[in-house]
């Protein structure tokens, strides 16, 4: 389909960032949607469609119309995302979506569209609307095939993003529970990130023999060549969670489990001077209850997406794997924020926030680390590539400083909160969920971090290794020799 393009109408200052979708019905192929951008006064028409035959495999023989409804919602949500430029220090975007839907009275209802607007508002930090139309064509392949179920019941299904977390997660857990099935669930539009999920997933499935089976659902936009597109795109997550909750409940359950370590997870700010890094919520505890939320009140029952490793550090959930000498799996993975394409150069930044753990957490679980990166094995990148290095380790003195005024678990707490306090709203919402008392999950976010800042006090020289200069690695040398004394204080 090609793109088209004519006058809306001149655009003004009200009408700056306002976006308008329409949707033609989600399908396997031939699926369109036409947008409306009032801030340069045009519109595209351009192609989407979803391959979602792997849906096949399920546990339930029918394909209920409210879960495609589910899948039709997550795929509009990822193309609005992705083709509604964002500039996170100007104005909030605003989207108004039109989707047909085979049950607009129920995706229409207040309780429902409150929630998923707020949902998106939190995640994206944007402005939406949905207008849910009747959609009048037939359901896509999959729905019109009843199904003989043949693969096992009580699997944990999980998402499967072909990350560090997403492996370790996954091993940990099939270690934990010898005997449970596992279904990894991935989806998305990168060609590389596809194959290397089917990759990792081979290798475990090597290792684990029939326990674990893979279904990815490729989403496809087509004919976007030579427009802009948003390249912030922080609705992924929501995307990725509400089509494997749609998958979930096609196998039976209604849990879904997102593998993510909890300094990831949480993503607190590095600190308020730094400028440029995207904090995403995408598996951020209130993401995953609002998500439980949508989908529970979507499908008239209770829906929950959990995280297990919410109070472990990545270095953590790495333990199991080097417990078992499987050091070559985690070089399988990708982690990084911004891939490179470049011939002849690796894919993997080494200096995005998301390597930077990653080389961290490698290190801390005595992992040998054999990825390549841009840094140190390419060509080093004309911006400086030690300013989120720079800004991470600041945190890391943040937390010691505010977990070292106390042993006292309320003392330690409000310092941290001072600082952060999203915390609190993280303990106030979430520990119900976990389980737990506020008191306990207060103590468990408390050990997480000390446990962090320990992990760094260690490796520190080894991660910053690669990525600074002379002068920088002298002056990191220095602070961390004035810190150790510090911590012998406090200790």
């Amino acid at each position: 389909m090609n793109q088209a393009s004519s006058s809306i109408k001149k655009p003004n200052q009200c009408d700056r960032r306002e976006y308008t979708l329409r949707f033609g019905p989600i399908l396997n192929c031939n699926g369109s949607v036409q947008f409306f951008n009032r801030s340069i006064g045009k519109e595209l028409t351009v192609g989407i469609n979803i391959d979602d035959q792997a849906f096949q495999y399920r546990v339930q023989a029918e394909f209920p119309a409210i879960v495609a409804d589910l899948v039709d919602l997550a795929v509009a949500i990822h193309a609005s995302d992705r083709l509604a430029p964002q500039n996170l220090s100007e104005k909030p975007r605003h989207l108004h979506i039109v989707l047909p839907v085979r049950h607009p009275e129920l995706l229409s209802s207040e309780p429902f569209r409150t929630k998923l607007e707020g949902l998106l508002k939190w995640a994206t930090d944007s402005e939406w609307a949905f207008e849910f139309q009747k959609r009048t064509v037939s359901g896509r392949i999959v729905e019109r095939q009843q199904i003989l179920p043949m693969v096992p019941q009580g699997s944990e299904v999980a998402l499967w993003s072909g990350g560090l977390d997403a492996l370790a997660g996954l091993y940990t857990r099939m270690r934990m529970y010898p005997e449970k099935p596992f279904v990894l669930f991935g989806s998305g539009s990168n060609d590389i990130i596809y194959g290397r999920q089917e990759q990792v997933a081979k290798k475990v499935q090597s290792i684990f023999p029939n326990r674990c089976h893979l279904v990815l659902a490729p989403i496809r936009l087509n004919d976007i060549q030579e427009m802009p597109k948003n390249k912030i795109t922080r609705g992924r997550g929501v995307v990725f969670t509400l089509l494997g909750a749609a998958f979930a409940y096609l196998m039976g359950g209604r849990i879904l489990s997102v593998y993510e370590n909890g300094i990831g997870a949480i993503n607190l700010p590095y600190r308020a001077s730094a400028v440029g890094l995207d904090h995403s919520r995408s598996v951020h505890p209130l993401t995953l209850l609002m998500v439980s939320d949508v989908v529970s009140e979507l499908f008239g029952e209770k829906f929950q997406v959990q995280n297990p490793f919410l109070f472990s550090t990545k270095a953590e959930m790495c333990q199991a794997l080097a417990e078992d000498g499987k050091n070559d799996l985690a070089s399988l993975t990708i982690s990084c924020d911004s891939l490179h394409r470049k011939s002849k150069q690796p894919i993997e930044c080494g200096y995005c926030s998301s390597c930077i753990l990653r080389k961290q957490a490698l290190a801390a679980s005595k992992i040998d680390d054999k990825t390549r990166y841009v840094v140190p094995h390419g060509d080093r990148p004309s911006k400086d590539p030690t300013l989120i290095l720079r800004n991470m380790l600041a945190q890391v003195r943040t937390f010691h400083g505010l977990l070292s005024t106390s042993n006292q678990i309320d003392i330690r707490w409000e310092a941290l909160t001072r600082k952060f306090p999203e915390l609190d709203d993280i303990v106030d919402l979430a520990s119900e969920v976990e389980g737990l008392c506020p008191v306990d999950m207060q103590s468990r976010l408390i050990r997480l971090y000390w446990t962090y800042v320990s992990e760094w006090d260690i490796v520190e020289s080894l991660v910053a290794g690669d990525l600074l200069d002379t002068d920088n690695k002298q002056q990191i040398s220095h602070k961390k020799s004035l810190y150790k004394v510090e911590r012998q204080r406090h200790d």
